[in-house]
């Protein structure tokens, strides 16, 4: 059964579509079955994994209003992981649901119809709050938080740490924050390791990941290619940042697993 993982923060263009991608893949390059789903109507991940969101017919988009199945939705990467993709109709979503029964418990369904064929299942939020993130978080296990190294991306995760206690305390008591992720890391900056302290200091009770995502045009230039960062230049600093992620997320799902075990 799948670990469900989203990736989440109110600050926009922090690396969350990065940091889903790259990580789907780095989980895939060690074996693991992936599946990523996009929940922003930017659509800046379906695109990144290879496709045209705009001559897409079928998007999650289906799933939440029309009730079609998810795995009819899916689709394969070149670069071997899954995809529920989104285009431009899922910011229709958030007004159409208000009114739906069971709003909030939208995206748990989808995940749950495919949730035994993975080991890892990656959620991208769009940089917001609303009902499309609360769904995500409602369906999680666990979050990841992109923080770039900047003071107001730190605003954002405060606002998305109250989030995830009120979702706690309301639809799923099980969510718990796996981490804090530090992205676009500038080594030339005195800021960006104040940032660094920061995070230290001010979320103690939150594991602050021990490596960062340095800051590289060739990330930007990699989700041009529709390339994950590994094939467009393998000696990105930072991009081995995803290779430990990936490799810290399966350690702890195995370590999970053999204590279910014992417990049994």
């Amino acid at each position: 059964m799948a670990e469900v993982y989203v990736l989440a923060n109110q600050k926009g263009g922090v690396g969350k579509t990065t940091s889903t991608y790259n990580l789907g893949v780095a989980l895939q390059d060690i074996q693991q079955r992936v599946l990523l789903v996009d929940l922003d109507p930017q659509a800046s991940l379906t695109y990144y994994a290879g496709f045209d969101p705009e001559e897409l017919e079928d998007t999650i988009y289906q799933c939440l209003l029309r009730n079609k199945p998810v795995a009819e939705v899916i689709i394969s990467s070149d670069y071997g992981v899954d995809l529920v993709p989104a285009n431009m109709d899922l910011s229709l979503a958030e007004m159409q649901l208000l009114n739906a029964p069971a709003r909030e418990r939208r995206i748990t369904k989808i995940i749950n119809e495919v949730r035994d064929d993975y080991d890892f299942i990656l959620i991208d939020c769009q940089p917001s709050l609303g009902l499309l993130t609360i769904n995500a978080l409602a369906a999680a296990d666990q979050v990841i938080i992109p923080v770039s190294c900047e003071f107001l991306s730190i605003r954002g995760t405060i606002a998305l740490l109250k989030m995830i206690a009120k979702i706690k305390g309301q639809l799923n008591s099980d969510l718990r924050v796996a981490g804090i992720l530090p992205t676009m890391f500038d080594v030339r900056t005195n800021h960006a390791r104040e940032i660094i302290r920061i995070l230290e200091t001010n979320f103690k009770e939150i594991h602050l990941y021990p490596f960062q995502v340095n800051r590289s045009i060739r990330f930007a230039e990699s989700s041009a290619e529709q390339k994950p960062i590994f094939e467009h230049a393998v000696q990105v600093p930072g991009a081995l940042a995803y290779r430990e992620l990936a490799r810290e997320l399966v350690k702890a799902r195995n370590a999970a697993y053999a204590g279910a075990l014992i417990g049994r």
